[in-house]
């Protein structure tokens, strides 16, 4: 499944493939691992996430592919595949901005954090849309490109589930 722009349809049809791999994958997942899994899940945007994601177009130099993502997608949590990924809400992101303020990803450049992995590190999206991810579980140190577009990031974590649904 690829895409040229983060459409409402191809996010729906992503959520919808995650989905289903997990719920095929966490069915069997506590006679696999010996225990149970926590809560996979792929939130849909409701009203409250929605006013959330619509309040982050005030604020800094907002990417518009996370407006896209929010406006479709509230939040991802894969605490069970891998070292987990974490999709923020956007009322996250806004207490982050808040808090933190964006986050120098190159010498020349911001990002605004939207997810973390299980270990704390860092996903952060840039004005021209690459994604980024922090060398350490902080806020302040190096940040590299991860994937070129938010597609792409979506891309390796849907290969990412899958990846583990084949184990």
């Amino acid at each position: 499944m690829t895409a040229s722009n983060l459409s409402a349809d191809w996010l729906t049809t992503w959520q919808q493939e995650i989905t289903a791999t997990l719920g095929t994958t966490l069915r069997s997942f506590e006679d696999t691992f010996g225990y149970p899994p926590g809560d996979n899940e792929v939130f849909l945007a409701d009203e409250e996430s929605r006013a959330a994601a619509a309040q982050l177009k005030e604020v800094v130099d907002m990417p518009q592919e996370l407006i896209s993502l929010y406006a479709t997608i509230a939040e991802l949590s894969l605490p069970d595949i891998d070292h987990g990924y974490f999709v923020h809400t956007p009322a996250q992101v806004l207490n982050d901005i808040d808090q933190y303020g964006p986050v120098r990803v190159t010498a020349h450049a911001t990002g605004v954090v939207f997810g973390s992995d299980g270990g704390g590190i860092l996903f952060a999206l840039d004005s021209h849309g690459r994604v980024h991810r922090s060398t350490t579980a902080s806020w302040f140190d190096d940040f590299k490109v991860s994937a070129p577009t938010l597609i792409h990031f979506l891309e390796q974590l849907r290969q990412a589930v899958t990846a583990f649904a084949r184990r």
